[in-house]
């Protein structure tokens, strides 16, 4: 479906509003600190009451994990316990755990006369601890075991911190049948380091309402002259707009964009996105301070150069964000992306953690496009060099074609941010 240069977002999502939540995000005590109650789910009038203390967020919770009855570990994947140190909300979690020998940590709990999903896509309040990299799937079981909807989701920090995960789509079994999910599984696996324990907390699974319509995003990482000279001029063909993650300290320099031609993608519609320069480190590894300024002095430079839409949007840089960061990222800036490994269920719980996917994967790239249009959820494609250092020219004009024949929208991150 095409629209020219910047695109209209005709989504009921758009028309309630419910995209436009990151300004009441800018610090994680308010992201966390709203009262409102979320509507229970039908049917469950004689379950336990919702916690008081769950943030004012879209959509309703189906599972607040104060009563652990209903859900138990699988035989050799860890313990499943009530954590009550700092719960998300009310007055605990479920916190799992597996040791050095165990593969993963898995729970699960069965739905005896089937919950109706179809409409919705799920969010998961998630703290982890040990280790930088965690990858957690959840898995609906509609109505058997051979028919299973999977969402996946790779973490990336911070450690020791809730955030909160916007599922999308990565993998369909059969013909699952969401109007009757029977069960709930929920795995969390060691990723990049496969040694240690895995320590994990979940809490508030939660659904909102899909849009009618999915999203694609085309995030260009690096400020690389080939993103204007091999992809520009094809992505104005179709009408699509990017988003450029700009390093201020690389722009001008060989085989990089200039501020001219960055000027010029932003008069097309783009967005040029902040992204701090941090050479071989992950910015979680520089003082607090030292992050601060790296976030503060790339934010000014887009701005002063006018830029400012795009200052709003951050891409973690080497993708994993510690604790401070966070902090940060989300007192500058309204939305941030990183790597996620799958397509991102919306309207957002947590607009700061937006999950992208490499757009040089082939048909796994096509697949989770097929599954943003097919559920209403978002993926965004991120993209390094386009030519003979990377993705092809003749790759990218056929993913072009491809995303230009499915059913959804392309976006910029300003578009996505502000729901217009």
């Amino acid at each position: 479906m095409t629209n020219r240069n910047r695109r209209t977002f005709i989504t009921t999502v758009a028309a309630t509003g419910t995209l436009g939540l990151a300004g009441c995000l800018s610090s994680i005590r308010e992201w966390r600190g709203g009262d409102e109650k979320s509507p229970s789910q039908p049917g469950d009038e004689d379950d336990e009451p919702e916690p008081s203390d769950l943030p004012d967020l879209p959509g309703e919770s189906i599972e607040t994990f104060e009563n652990l009855d209903e859900w138990a570990s699988l035989i050799d994947a860890g313990a499943l316990e009530a954590g009550t140190d700092d719960p998300y909300a009310g007055s605990q979690s479920a916190h799992l755990t597996a040791d050095e020998e165990t593969d993963y940590a898995a729970i699960y709990r069965t739905i005896s006369d089937g919950m109706d999903l179809r409409d919705s896509n799920l969010s998961l309040a998630v703290s982890f601890t040990g280790r930088d990299q965690l990858r957690l799937t959840l898995e609906l079981f509609a109505p058997n075991s051979r028919n299973v909807y999977t969402m996946r989701r790779t973490l990336t920090g911070p450690t020791d911190r809730w955030v909160r995960v916007d599922f999308g789509t990565t993998r369909v079994e059969t013909q699952p049948d969401l109007s009757d999910v029977r069960e709930i599984r929920l795995t969390a696996r060691r990723r990049g380091n496969q040694t240690g324990s895995i320590d994990c907390r979940v809490d508030d699974l939660r659904t909102v309402d899909r849009p009618e319509t999915g999203r694609v995003m085309l995030l260009f990482d690096g400020t690389l002259e080939s993103h204007r000279t091999n992809a520009f001029e094809r992505m104005q063909e179709y009408g699509f707009s990017g988003v450029e993650a700009v390093i201020p300290e690389a722009v001008g320099e060989q085989g990089r964009l200039t501020i001219d031609a960055l000027s010029e993608l932003d008069d097309a519609g783009w967005d040029m996105a902040a992204r701090p320069r941090t050479g071989a480190q992950s910015i979680h590894e520089f003082s607090p301070e030292e992050q601060e300024g790296m976030i503060r002095r790339t934010k000014a430079y887009l701005e002063n150069r006018g830029f400012a839409d795009g200052a709003k949007h951050f891409v973690t840089p080497r993708n994993v964000l510690g604790s401070d960061t966070i902090d940060l990222v989300r007192e500058y800036h309204e939305q941030a992306f990183r790597f996620g490994g799958g397509p991102n269920g919306v309207p957002f719980t947590d607009p700061h953690n937006v999950g992208f996917f490499s757009g040089d994967a082939g048909a796994e790239t096509e697949r989770y496009v097929d599954y943003a249009a097919e559920y209403g959820q978002l993926a965004v494609l991120h993209f390094e060099y386009i030519g003979q250092e990377g993705l092809s020219e003749r790759a990218f004009d056929d993913l072009l074609e491809y995303i230009d024949d499915a059913d959804v929208e392309v976006v910029t991150a300003t578009e996505l941010l502000e729901g217009s």
